[in-house]
Formats: structure tokens, sequence, C-alpha cells
């Protein structure tokens, strides 16, 4: 009975003390790339804005089903049954919702910079994840940066280059 009792505390120790670790990592968790484009700001506004132009550039996202609002295509629907949600907010800001990992709710978002007449526009692309206090997901906030970061920057790459291939055309 005394060895039960003495494995029972040591596991509410063991529990409290990695919460407790856990609590030293941040709740939020932002993780961003950039990318220059030699594109046109309107061009590559519309292909971050327009969720069916998400198919020509977003990684996987092919034959990825629109989502519909109302009247108006609103997102794309990825394979795990979320739904990214675009909201242009003005000329040089677009936020994207429906964004979860797992049980880990976020967000994200991109950002265009540079002025309607540079050659060049910059757009950086940003995840936020928001994350109780458990510890387990405290600890998995160190694994996102491999897993997002890659994916992120083949995304901007993809974009660049459909960007500057539409460019050519017109």
């Amino acid at each position: 009975m005394r060895s039960i009792y003495f494995f029972v505390v040591s596991l509410l120790i063991l529990f409290l003390l990695i919460t407790c670790i856990g609590l030293f990592f941040p709740a939020r968790v932002t993780i961003s790339r950039a990318v220059d484009i030699s594109a046109s700001r309107l061009s590559v506004y519309s292909l971050l804005s327009d969720p069916s132009g998400w198919r020509l550039w977003f990684p996987g996202a092919t034959n990825w089903p629109l989502v519909n609002a109302g009247s108006r295509v609103a997102g794309i629907a990825t394979p795990n049954g979320n739904s990214l949600l675009i909201y242009p907010q003005n000329d040089s800001t677009i936020l994207v919702k429906g964004l979860q990992a797992a049980s880990i709710d976020g967000d994200m978002g991109f950002k265009l910079i540079g002025s309607q007449a540079d050659r060049y526009v910059t757009v950086q692309w940003y995840m936020n994840f928001y994350f109780d206090w458990y510890p387990w997901e405290r600890f998995s906030s160190l694994l996102l940066e491999n897993k997002f970061g890659t994916v992120m920057e083949q995304g901007l790459k993809q974009l660049e280059q459909q960007a500057q291939s539409d460019a050519r055309k017109n």
C-alpha cells in the first residue's frame, strides 16, 4: 500500500513539474516567412485574396474543394476537414481564419509591402498559434517551425513563380 501511495504522489509531482516547465513556453507562437516578388502588387494580391488562385501556388491545394459562403467563394477546404476562410482587409493585408494544427488553434495572414509603383512587392506570410496551459501543447510549440516553415517557404516559392509567370503573360 505504501509503494502505491509513493507511486501516485511521484506521478503527481512529476506532472506538476512538467506543467510548471511548460508554462515558461509562450502561449502564442508566430512563424513568419517573406519573399520579394518581381511582379505587380495587384497580380500578387489577386493570387492571395482569391481562393481559386490558391490552387495555383498553395502546397497541395490543387484538388482541394472551394468553400462557398452565400454567393461568393470564401475559402478552401483542407483534407483534414478544416476550412481556410480568406478575408481581404485592405490592399496590403489578407487574413485567413480556420488554421488548426491538431487541437491547437491559430490564424494566418499575408502582408504586402511596397508601393504600386515599385517593380517588386514583398510578401510576408505569417502563422499564429495559440496554446492552452497544457504542457503537451506548450512543448509541441517547439516543433511548429520545422513543420510549417518548410511548407511556407515552398508556398512562397510557388507564389513567386506563379506571379512572375502571370507578369510575363501580361
